[in-house]
């Protein structure tokens, strides 16, 4: 049976069966995305809301942000809680599909759910397990991430949970490290390691894995099960077996050198100090300074510590165990062997006060003792950055099992830059000097007690003091509060989060907290991965209890404490989802729907209306009103920050996409595209990433930028990786919705760009081996490793999940949708189909797809937006006779299959260059889908960028890769190489190594050239009002004059099919650049002959 589409002419007129959206699509192209735009000024205009459950049994409302009605609190119904109430629900939605006839489209009633993200949406994607990858790139990354996933101890994610549970441990386990380390984050990796063992065991059904998993899970079953046995023994909230808080350990004060300061005693007292990771996570040049009195010699103790483990980290103890005890600084991410040091030159003596400090800046760290250099390395390759995000950061304590720091400390400082010797001797006289302090953190340790140490620069980066080994509050010595709690820390440490006590985010364990419903999040993610990738339903068992507990946490609360009031409210839980990084939830709303749909239970469709952002975010996101950044006199929330932390508000509109498909409530879809469309493309790297730097904002490239920061957010630390895993998730599951090609270009970009090259190439167990930031300021080198840290911990998940998109299929199982070209083999059982494509893709640019099966079939082709050169298709050997597809769309096959048929698919992949929306001369090279990086460092130094002028090689063509940019090469793996003017060699992003690479350069074109022929007219800019961002400013837009040259307008209309067309097109352009007073008329003549004259140059 011939495809229709080959038997047609007029394949793109009415009932022609290419189609570039399916229908129901709201839009098709990028258009359709909504770009709202935002004033800053502008304030905050969220509508009051009241949305209505009707579940049945109950009905759960929860009052608006302005109401201070408690929370209905909802008992659990009588049905069974899982399976098999689900089960009936499917069989009896199928019986009334079968005798109506009701159109799948039409109701997706009719068609039931299926288990899982989108599992109510028109569109749906195949299980992990039906879908096998091929040998190419992403299998390549996948296998190393398996290898660390399979060799790693999985018992060692056990060691915390135990202790919660007051079970013991196997004698000589270490903890996984980085922040599962004891400290408030701990509990996460567990979770997201889960969810890679139910992943890399669907992928090929490798026993390993699901031992591994299902251990894993056993053991979690045993911990919850311990502790909430617990409450038959007392009513204590999180912290005791009495009504009352647990005693603070002994924090000594005595009198400092300025002011008070911090006794350390090593002896179970006060131990060491642990700083917030904003401390630390981002610096390059520094300044790390402080007073010390020690009480004895030992030696290797550390004044300061901050690495992920004994291979990355960065110290500087007052007395080395080397001849002599002097002190020594060091830094290194090969282990002691690797070390870059610094040495100084006399042992300090005990009892008295020393200052000591370290600068480092452009590969020059000097040791100030006392004010005068003691010792200098010029010979430094090494800063902070390398360290990745390290996850122990320490005063007073070792990564190794070094004695812990016997002294007193004080005025402890951090800069991002390096003092010079005239400021550094200053101190020695003042608290601060010719300085205004630590503009990173300064702990200047004169609080009057406590195990909290006030951060006195602007920053409010408070630290804490564990007197306990820190290990939060742990132990099984605390009753919970509310039965099915599992965790990795106590139960207190979420509860404390809300009211009576609203904890806020810090270093101490005893009093902060730091994103404990992030950690549920990704506990429950992990278990409800187990039970839809390995049918673990003991997995399903634990995570209801979990979701039952959380449905109390977050309607009774913290019920013990002695200073409870009541129930939570919406004003409560809007003020706990408005702090920064204490607040950040995760997408723990997602889970929550899906465990309703698995159980019946409407109280865990409520609790996920409960994590709502509905203070700061959820209302404009409904109407459009992009507020990612505000001024301070706008800010709608009563605790938000003016400029948001990115990962912690991406995955909320995850969740709301499940709240949408279990509830039908459309102000959540809302929300999640709109959401989309303010980081998509206006804030959106070329790699896909999002972030980066802010002149003025202490360099956090966590937070989201102005919209349209683009070349002014370019940075060293770059975009987080977690933020593209969760944008990925966020446009997959939009794209279920609404079918959109410019959801999948997104993905595309984002997956062989971000993810792919936040995998090292390089094999190892010790550590994921993956990307935290992905800095972008040119000739920045990426960092791998990552062991316990958010992006660590995702991309042990994004690496063993490649297939989930490659295809998806219609509700009704009408049409397969092939979004991503990616060597794999897709069985269909329930349609009889296998459809094995065959791709170097993105290494090659061709396609092909054998179907096996018989039958009617869609077969939906995404023409990618960046295929201007062609999109060429075949079946059994046969051209398509339709109308060339559109970039950006999809293009449809219907056809009644047989075995055995192929589908040939050639998409050229061109060279083209894309500028930053902020500065047009800022600009990247991108081939096909994926970004190209210049190798090494620029010429110019530090902030400097590569200079490229590119327009005297353009053809009429406009295709860069003719002359300006040339393949001339690959590497072993079939990776394309490449060579720009200069040459300077560029090559795909994704390959992940640690050279110095550049993102984007500055294109440079002083004069009008066409080819070789020089105007000798400068080249100049349009105004069409772009900022320059040369100085900082605080959360609005400056003004500016810049824009596009004339040469950008021009080239921006090519191919030209002639160069008659080419005329047109340079005379029409000239004359508005004449119109916009840029150009005199007589510089127009002189372009447009020299254009006339430049035929032959150009052909």
């Amino acid at each position: 049976m011939r495809a229709s589409c080959i038997d047609r002419e007029k394949c793109a007129g009415p009932g022609s069966d290419w189609r570039p959206n399916d229908a129901g699509s709201r839009g098709d192209g990028e258009d359709h995305i909504k770009r709202g735009h935002a004033d800053p000024d502008q304030t905050h205009d969220s509508r009051e809301f009241s949305p209505k459950v009707q579940t049945g049994r109950h009905t759960s409302q929860f009052p608006s942000s302005e109401s201070s009605e408690q929370l209905l609190l909802m008992s659990p119904p009588d049905h069974g809680v899982f399976g098999p109430r689900r089960l009936l629900r499917l069989l009896v939605s199928a019986a009334v599909a079968a005798l109506s006839g009701v159109n799948a489209e039409e109701s997706m009633s009719s068609v039931g759910s299926d288990p899982g993200p989108g599992g109510t949406a028109p569109v749906r994607p195949f299980r992990l397990d039906q879908v096998r990858l091929g040998g190419g790139l992403l299998q390549e990354k996948r296998d190393r991430m398996k290898n660390f996933v399979r060799e790693f101890d999985e018992q060692r994610f056990l060691i915390l949970f135990n202790n919660q549970a007051g079970r013991s441990n196997p004698e000589g386990l270490a903890l996984p490290g980085g922040w599962e380390d004891g400290g408030l984050l701990s509990g996460h990796w567990a979770g997201h390691y889960m969810t890679a063992l139910s992943q890399a065991y669907a992928d090929q059904g490798e026993k390993v894995f699901k031992e591994k998993l299902d251990w894993m899970v056993a053991e979690l079953s045993e911990c919850q099960k311990a502790i909430t046995a617990r409450m038959t023994g007392g009513g204590g909230g999180g912290g005791g077996g009495d009504d009352e808080e647990p005693e603070a350990p002994e924090i000594i004060r005595v009198p400092g050198k300025f002011g008070s300061a911090l006794k350390l005693e090593g002896q179970g007292q006060a131990e060491y100090v642990t700083l917030p990771q904003e401390a630390i996570n981002q610096l390059r040049d520094f300044t790390i300074a402080g007073w010390v009195n020690m009480s004895t010699t030992q030696t290797w103790s550390r004044l300061f510590d901050f690495g992920q483990d004994t291979t990355r980290y960065m110290f500087l103890t007052p007395r080395s165990g080397s001849t002599g005890s002097t002190p020594r600084f060091a830094i290194t991410t090969g282990g002691s062997g690797g070390e870059q040091q610094i040495n100084g030159d006399t042992a300090l003596p005990t009892n008295e006060w020393i200052h000591i400090a370290v600068t480092l800046a452009e590969g020059t760290g000097t040791l100030y003792v006392n004010g005068e250099v003691a010792g200098q390395n010029t010979a430094m390759t090494l800063n902070p950055t390398d360290l990745g995000n390290p996850g122990n950061r320490w005063i007073g304590r070792s990564q190794f099992g070094d004695a812990l720091l016997q002294a007193t400390v004080d005025e402890f400082h951090i800069f991002n830059r390096a003092l010079t010797s005239e400021e550094v001797q200053s101190m020695q006289d003042s608290a601060t000097g010719s300085t205004d302090g630590g503009n990173i953190a300064w702990y200047k340790f004169d609080e009057e007690g406590g195990s909290t140490v006030e951060d006195s620069s602007p920053n409010g980066r408070s630290a804490g003091i564990a007197g306990d080994g820190g290990s939060g509050g742990g132990g099984a010595d605390w009753i919970p509060t509310h039965p099915g709690y599992l965790g990795a820390l106590p139960e207190d440490t979420v509860l404390r989060l809300g009211p009576p006590r609203w904890a806020v985010y810090g270093g101490n364990a005893e009093t902060n907290t730091w994103a404990p419903w992030y950690t549920q999040h990704k506990i429950m993610r992990g278990l409800l991965d187990a039970y839809y990738n390995t049918n673990n339903t003991q997995a399903l068992d634990v995570v209801t209890k979990m979701a039952e507990w959380a449905h109390l946490a977050l309607s009774i609360g913290d019920k013990n404490h002695p200073d409870y009031t009541g129930n939570l409210t919406r004003a409560d839980l809007n003020s706990m989802w408005d702090l920064y990084i204490a607040g950040e939830s995760g997408g723990a709303n997602e889970v929550f729907p899906e465990i309703y749909d698995l159980t019946g239970d409407e109280r865990h469709l409520a609790t996920a209306r409960a994590l709502d952002n509905r203070a700061s975010l959820f209302g404009a996101s409904v109407e459009d009103k992009d507020i990612l950044v505000v001024l301070p006199k706008n800010n709608p929330g009563p605790r938000r920050p003016d400029r948001l932390h990115a990962n912690s508000h991406v995955p909320q509109f995850v969740g709301y996409l499940r709240v949408y498909e279990h509830s039908g409530d459309s102000d959540y879809l809302d929300a999640a595209r709109n959401f989309f469309g303010w980081v998509v493309p206006h804030r959106e790297f070329a790699s896909g990433g999002t972030g980066g730097n802010y002149p003025g904002s202490n360099r956090n490239t966590e937070l989201f930028q102005n919209r349209g920061n683009i070349a002014n957010a370019i940075a060293e630390a770059g975009a987080e990786t977690c933020t593209a895993y969760n944008m990925l998730k966020l446009a997959r599951n939009l794209f279920l919705h609404d079918h959109d090609a410019a959801y999948m270009d997104h993905y595309e970009r984002g997956l062989f760009n971000m993810i792919a090259g936040s995998r090292s190439d390089s094999s190892s167990t010790a550590d994921p081996g993956v990307t935290y930031f992905q800095p972008l300021t040119p000739g920045s080198r990426r960092d791998y490793g990552n062991t316990g840290t958010c992006c660590g911990g995702t991309g042990l998940e994004s690496h063993t999940k490649y297939q989930e998109t490659v295809y998806f299929r219609s509700a009704d199982g009408s049409a397969l949708w092939v979004n991503l070209y990616v060597p794999s083999t897709l069985t269909w059982e329930d349609k009889g189909f296998t459809v094995t494509q065959e791709t170097k893709f993105p290494r090659g640019d061709t396609v092909k797809l054998t179907i096996e099966g018989d039958g009617p079939l869609d077969l939906k082709l995404r023409v990618p937006a960046w295929a201007t050169a062609g999109f060429n298709v075949t079946v059994n050997g046969k051209a398509l006779s339709c109308a060339a597809p559109r970039p950006g769309k999809y293009l449809t096959l219907r056809r009644t299959w047989t075995a055995g048929d192929v589908v040939k698919i050639h998409m050229p992949f061109t060279i083209r260059t894309e500028r930053a929306l902020d500065r047009p001369d800022t600009q990247a090279i991108m081939w096909g889908p994926v970004l190209l990086q210049a190798l090494g460092s620029p010429s110019g130094g530090a902030g400097s960028f590569w200079e490229l002028s590119l327009y005297r090689h353009l053809k009429l063509d406009g295709d860069y890769s003719r002359a300006a940019i040339r393949q001339t090469g690959t590497t072993a793996s079939g990776d394309p190489l490449f060579t720009a003017p200069g040459d300077l060699a560029v090559r795909p992003y994704y390959i992940s190594d640690t050279q110095p690479v550049s993102s984007y350069f500055r294109r440079v074109e002083p004069e009008v050239v066409f080819g070789g022929l020089d105007t000798g007219v400068p080249n100049r800019k349009r105004n069409d009002g772009l900022p320059n961002y040369d100085v900082p400013v605080a959360g609005i837009e400056s003004p500016g004059s810049d824009g596009p040259t004339l040469l950008d307008v021009i080239w921006d209309e090519a191919p030209f099919a002639s160069h008659e067309q080419f005329i047109k097109v340079v005379n029409s352009t000239v004359t508005s650049f004449v119109d916009a007073g840029v150009y005199s008329a007589e510089e127009r003549t002189v372009i447009l002959e020299k254009a006339r004259e430049a035929e032959e140059e150009l052909s």
